[in-house]
């Protein structure tokens, strides 16, 4: 373990900031799965706002891959002091990022119905997940600028206005929440039609409050409206060699979550809502893994950063301290999920029936976390950092696609085993990553240098 002091300050202070940002973003739709799971007299609504929730979440872990491959080149320039190679990358990427947001939120407007059966055949589903869609879908056309710009702050370790924009978010969808689902102060109750108007209303906020920190007051990146249409061939060359294969990884590992989305939404030989439970087992996986994602983030930069100061052997000692990290933060998320579910789970108003599923579901969530938290600090952080992101693409396609898609759904459609063990084999890559990931960093390969 390495024993300086600056490195595990360093982690908190970036990571940190970034694990309470993501804490922020998930209670967001936490807060969103609580109330509509009150709201209903079964579990239609939650299960029509997490189906109707999947195309955002492909389209914020795209963005989230081609502003990573950017936050990982951007982070070595930022141990050599390049700036200004920094602000031509965050151009070319915040271009990128509108595009693919601009698509997204047009066919989402144009197609809701067809992209609702995607996932159910349900109709009473459809027809709540339509509504939802039909208001939320306006907040895709946003969303690529507010991603784009807060995580390329993170290349510069600034990552205290994503924070703050988030927290008011957060405090306007709730407050939303409660007025409009439910009719508060004399607005009358739009349920699910309520939800989403928050949730646009919350994300509108938060790309207002992004857009003026970084465009008029940030001095340490300064980027501002002008420099929207810089460019450069070499350094475009390097964001689509090491950039764009994390883009890929993404969307890939998106897709997946989609296609098991579409796998739970069919399953239909259980009492309860397989959906619906999924969603509460998910909601409180996604509040224990921000630790995880904001140290993996945290990793990203300091390990990036010692590559480009020409630090490699630092690198590789930070790299066995992360990796060690992960294990000991994965453990404890681990023993409270599965110690503590019933707390948990009395906090949704689900079905008997489905809180009895959702409890069983738990246990496996729980063991399930503390591999795929030494995974994430292996691949999103060591892996990144040191710019092995053609490895991280490989690893995700082959264990995903090659083992735990067609496992899941020869569980489900073929034996018909019970969901919990459905979702074993849908999350069954975590430990094959776990595993691929430990060798490949005592082996070393893993480190790159960008910059030369």
């Amino acid at each position: 373990m390495v024993k300086e002091k600056q490195f595990y300050k360093s982690i908190l202070t970036i990571g940190l900031p970034i694990a309470l940002q993501n804490l922020i973003v998930m209670s967001i739709n936490f807060a969103d799965t609580v109330m509509l799971s009150r709201a209903g007299s079964n579990d239609e609504l939650v299960s029509a706002a997490d189906l109707a929730n999947k195309p955002f979440f492909l389209l914020i872990i795209t963005l989230f891959g081609l502003t990573g491959g950017g936050v990982a080149l951007a982070s070595q320039y930022w141990g050599k002091g390049d700036v200004k190679s920094i602000r031509i990358i965050t151009a070319m990427v915040l271009r990128l990022g509108f595009a693919i947001s601009f698509t997204a939120g047009t066919t989402v407007l144009l197609f809701p119905a067809q992209i609702m059966r995607v996932f159910t055949a349900n109709e009473g589903i459809i027809g709540s997940g339509v509504e939802y869609l039909n208001i939320v879908g306006w907040s895709y056309y946003i969303i690529g600028f507010t991603i784009v710009l807060t995580m390329m702050q993170r290349s510069v370790e600034l990552v205290r206005i994503a924070l703050c924009a988030d927290i008011a978010a957060l405090v306007v969808n709730i407050f939303l929440n409660w007025v409009l689902i439910f009719g508060r102060l004399g607005f009358p109750a739009l349920g699910i039609r309520g939800a989403a108007l928050g949730t646009l209303i919350a994300r509108s906020v938060c790309f207002i409050i992004v857009c003026v920190y970084v465009f008029v007051t940030d001095k340490r990146l300064a980027f501002r409206l002008k420099h929207l249409f810089l460019s450069d061939k070499p350094l475009f060359r390097s964001l689509s060699k090491y950039g764009f294969p994390v883009l890929f990884n993404e969307c890939v590992w998106a897709l997946a979550i989609t296609v098991q989305a579409m796998i739970m939404g069919r399953i239909d030989y259980v009492a309860g809502d397989s959906v619906a439970a999924n969603a509460a087992c998910n909601a409180i996986f996604q509040l224990f893994m921000v630790v995880m994602w904001g140290a993996a983030n945290a990793a990203l930069v300091i390990v990036g950063k010692a590559i480009g100061e020409g630090e490699e052997q630092k690198a590789r000692r930070y790299a066995d301290t992360l990796f060690r990290i992960g294990i000991l933060t994965g453990a404890a998320i681990c023993i409270v999920i599965i110690s503590g579910r019933d707390l948990f789970l009395s906090i949704f108003g689900l079905s008997p029936e489905t809180a009895a599923l959702a409890k069983e579901l738990l246990i496996f969530v729980g063991f399930m976390s503390f591999f795929a938290s030494i995974a994430t600090m292996a691949i999103i952080g060591i892996f990144r950092g040191g710019g092995d992101t053609r490895f991280c693409l490989m690893i995700v396609i082959i264990c995903i696609w090659g083992v735990s898609i067609p496992l899941a759904a020869l569980f489900a459609f073929v034996f018909r085993f019970p969901v919990p063990i459905v979702y074993l084999g849908m999350k069954l890559d975590e430990v094959i990553k776990t595993v691929i990931c430990s060798i490949r960093i005592k082996g070393g390969k893993w480190l790159r240098n960008l910059t030369n």
